[in-house]
C-alpha cells in the first residue's frame, strides 16, 4: 500500500498505514511534540511538524520494513528525498520544510541523553534543495475585484463573495478568514470581526467595510437560521458543518476559474493574491475605500504594517510591486522586457 500523495496539499499521510506505524516511532513524536509545546512553539507549528513526520513515519512503514526512524542510515534518508522530488512531486521549499522536520527532532533524540540511545544525527547529513525562484505574484486591480464581486452575487454564490470582500478588505491571510464568527456581522454598525489568532501567535480583529457588509448580509440572509457560530458553512441542511482552510481554499479555486472567464485567460490567483492586492491597491490609492475615504493618495506603509499585522515595515514592503521598472520606463521612454 503506498502513501497517499494529494496533488494540490502533498499529503503523504494515510490513517490506515498510520495504525501499523512502528510504536517507537509514535512515542518519539509524542515526545518531541511535548518538547516543542513545552518551548511554547505555536499550535499550528506544532501541527505541521505532526503532519510531515506522520508521513515520513507511513514512508517508513511502506518502504523502510516499518524501521525505528533512530536506526535508519543516511542512504534511507537519500531514499526519502528522492522519494519527495520524483514520485511526489514537491516543490524545493516543501522538500527542505520536511527535511527540516526530520531533522529537528533527530536533534532532540540526539541531546536526549536519558530516553534516546543516538548519537549522530544522520538527517544533517542529507543536503537540501535550491530555493525555488521566486514565484510572480498575482495583483488583481480594484476593478477586477469589484468585477468578480459582481459575477458571484449574479450567480448567488453569496458566500464566496463574502469571502472574496473580506479578503480584500482585511487583506487577511486564510488561516485568519477561516477563524471569523457570523456574530461579527449581526450589528450592523460594527466594522470589524472577532478576536483572530494570526502567525507568532498574535491576536487581533480583522477590519470590513462596505463590500464586505453587503455581501455578508446577502449571504447571511441566504443562508438561513443554524446554530453554527462560523461566518462559513459546507453542506446542507443536516450535513450543514463549519467551512475547514481546505475548504475556504477549494472557495478561492472557484473564485479563479471564475476569473479566468471573465478575463479569457489563465490567471494564478492564490488565496494570497488578495492579501497582496488589498495592500497594494491601498498603497497607491486605488482600493475602492481609498474612493469612499476621499484619499486618492493612497495609505502609508507605516498604516498598512497595522492591517497586515505585520512586525516590520520591511515585510509590508515585501508585499507591493516592486516600481523599480516602471519608473526606469518613466523615466527613459522605454519599455523594458523581462526575458
Amino acid at each position: 500500500m503506498s502513501v497517499r500523495n494529494e496533488t494540490v496539499y502533498n499529503t503523504f499521510f494515510s490513517n490506515e498505514i498510520w495504525e501499523m506505524v512502528n510504536y517507537l516511532n509514535k512515542d518519539l513524536l509524542n515526545d518531541f511534540c511535548l518538547e516543542l509545546k513545552q518551548k511554547q512553539r505555536a499550535d499550528s507549528t506544532i501541527e505541521a511538524y505532526k503532519h510531515d513526520l506522520k508521513g515520513f513515519f507511513c514512508y517508513i512503514y511502506s518502504n523502510l520494513e516499518n524501521k525505528f526512524v533512530l536506526d535508519l542510515s543516511k542512504r534511507d534518508l537519500r531514499k526519502y528525498s528522492i522519494y519527495l522530488i520524483e514520485e511526489c512531486c514537491v516543490s524545493n521549499a516543501r522538500h527542505n520544510r520536511i527535511l527540516s522536520a526530520i531533522r529537528s527532532m533527530l536533534d532532540f533524540a540526539e541531546n536526549e541523553d536519558e530516553d534516546y540511545d543516538y548519537d549522530i544525527n544522520i538527517a544533517g547529513k542529507v543536503k537540501s534543495l535550491p530555493k525555488d525562484p521566486v514565484k510572480k505574484i498575482v495583483f488583481l486591480s480594484d476593478e477586477q475585484v469589484l468585477k468578480l464581486v459582481d459575477a458571484l452575487v449574479e450567480k448567488e454564490e453569496y458566500q464566496k463573495a463574502a469571502l472574496l470582500a473580506l479578503s480584500y478588505d482585511s487583506a487577511a491571510r486564510r488561516g485568519e478568514l477561516v477563524q471569523v464568527k457570523k456574530y461579527s456581522f449581526l450589528n450592523k454598525k460594527n466594522n470589524n470581526t472577532n478576536v483572530v489568532v494570526g502567525k507568532g501567535n498574535k491576536r487581533f480583529v480583522l477590519l470590513y467595510f462596505s463590500l464586505t457588509k453587503k455581501c455578508v448580509s446577502l449571504w447571511l440572509k441566504q443562508r438561513g437560521s443554524d446554530d453554527i457560530d462560523s461566518l462559513w458553512v459546507v453542506g446542507s441542511e443536516k450535513n450543514r458543518r463549519p467551512a475547514s482552510k481546505k475548504n475556504l481554499y477549494d472557495f478561492f479555486i472557484y473564485i479563479r476559474n471564475l476569473l479566468e472567464k471573465i478575463e479569457g485567460g489563465e490567471i494564478k490567483l492564490t488565496p494570497h493574491s488578495l492579501r497582496h492586492s488589498a495592500l497594494q491597491n491601498l498603497s497607491d490609492g486605488t482600493h475602492y475605500l481609498c474612493k469612499e475615504k476621499n484619499n486618492n493618495e493612497g495609505y502609508e506603509i507605516e498604516k498598512l504594517k497595522l492591517l497586515a499585522n505585520h512586525s516590520s515595515i520591511e515585510t509590508t514592503s515585501n508585499y507591493l510591486k516592486d516600481t523599480k521598472i516602471d519608473e526606469l520606463e518613466s523615466m527613459f521612454g522605454i519599455r523594458i522586457e523581462s526575458l
